[in-house]
């Protein structure tokens, strides 16, 4: 995608969150994170739990309660929100410029209530319809176009009667009803089957290529984002460890946490080989060294990497990684047969 012809729709700059442990103190948990996105684009949040991906999304959304956030820029759609405070600001952006999309669509979904009547609430303030019948007119249209068959029973249906790919499919209606610019998808194919999941991957994309919406999706699962995502952000501890388009990360991986997680797929794997697994724990954010918080459970760390915590170091215009292997005077790497054939794999298929 050429993000030079595109319109950017979202900027951050050295976007800073902390949570309250204390009276007085206050546990960093996204330690400075610069991110761009386009009209149109998929980007992604990559990496183990606790590493900052759905934090780091939900301040863009004002919704990280007793969270203290700081940023030297958040631009959404044109709209500066560097210092909103009050939710009262946050409601003009959220929805309507930014909606989000939930891991269990249960959480979004009242079961007291039916499909129709929340879908509704979507709606609820929106001119561009001149009464509730041009609303459900235009939801049933929506919920047909997303594949629901019956979809003027199921307006009238409530969420217990509906599977896990339906209510998702529910859920995803009710944030592009409001035709935001930007949309977070957070997990949103966990708790689904593969055959599901794959359904659910495919409608986001259609809505991308249909709406020019542009998608912020996180997810553990490095090889789900192999799929669709046109640029992505490996995280680690609260901080962007390599970023770069899907071709850079998957052909061209130059952070052994990447590799770490390029060799974790099951797919593809020789059986005869056991599953790779990334060793150790990650880390405990109140008790970060001066060094590299991947140092103890990478493989291939240098001294340096206990020592001093390494910058994005640029590899191309889209490319970047923090590691100290890339200093010019660091040791060249020999990557393991099973890694190579991985990333040979990827070259072949993107």
């Amino acid at each position: 995608m050429e993000n030079q012809q595109k319109k950017r729709i979202l900027e951050v700059k050295n976007l800073r969150i902390s949570f309250k442990t204390g009276k007085k103190e206050y546990l960093e948990v996204i330690r400075g994170i610069d991110l761009s996105l386009y009209q149109g684009q998929i980007i992604a949040f990559v990496g183990e739990s606790g590493s900052g991906k759905s934090v780091s999304a939900k301040a863009l959304l004002g919704i990280n309660n007793f969270a203290k956030t700081s940023a030297d820029k958040i631009e959404i759609d044109g709209i500066d929100v560097t210092n909103f405070e009050k939710d009262k600001q946050w409601r003009q952006i959220r929805g309507h410029k930014i909606g989000y999309i939930p891991q269990d669509p249960l959480v979004a979904l009242n079961p007291t209530r039916t499909i129709g009547k929340q879908l509704l609430d979507a709606l609820k303030n929106d001119s561009r319809f001149k009464n509730i019948q041009e609303k459900k007119d235009f939801l049933i249209k929506l919920l047909e176009s997303f594949g629901l068959e019956n979809a003027t029973k199921r307006f009238n249906s409530y969420p217990h009667t509906l599977s896990g790919g339906m209510k998702q499919r529910i859920v995803i209606a009710m944030t592009i009803a409001q035709q935001p610019s930007i949309i977070i998808a957070d997990e949103p194919t966990t708790a689904l089957d593969p055959t599901v999941q794959s359904s659910v991957l495919a409608l986001l994309n259609e809505i991308r290529e249909k709406y020019k919406i542009a998608i912020i999706f996180i997810s553990h699962n490095i090889s789900i984002v192999a799929k669709f995502c046109d640029y992505i952000y490996i995280m680690y501890a609260g901080k962007v460890v390599e970023k770069g388009t899907r071709q850079d990360i998957f052909t061209d991986p130059r952070h052994p946490y990447t590799w770490a997680l390029i060799s974790a797929i099951p797919e593809g794997t020789n059986k005869e080989n056991q599953l790779y697994t990334i060793t150790g724990s990650p880390p405990d954010l109140k008790n970060l060294g001066a060094g590299d918080p991947f140092a103890p459970r990478n493989e291939y760390a240098l001294a340096l990497d206990f020592e001093k915590e390494p910058p994005l170091i640029p590899i191309s215009e889209t490319h970047e990684a923090a590691t100290w292997l890339l200093h010019p005077k660091a040791p060249k790497v020999e990557l393991n047969q099973e890694l190579k054939t991985r990333i040979k794999l990827f070259k072949e298929v993107l």
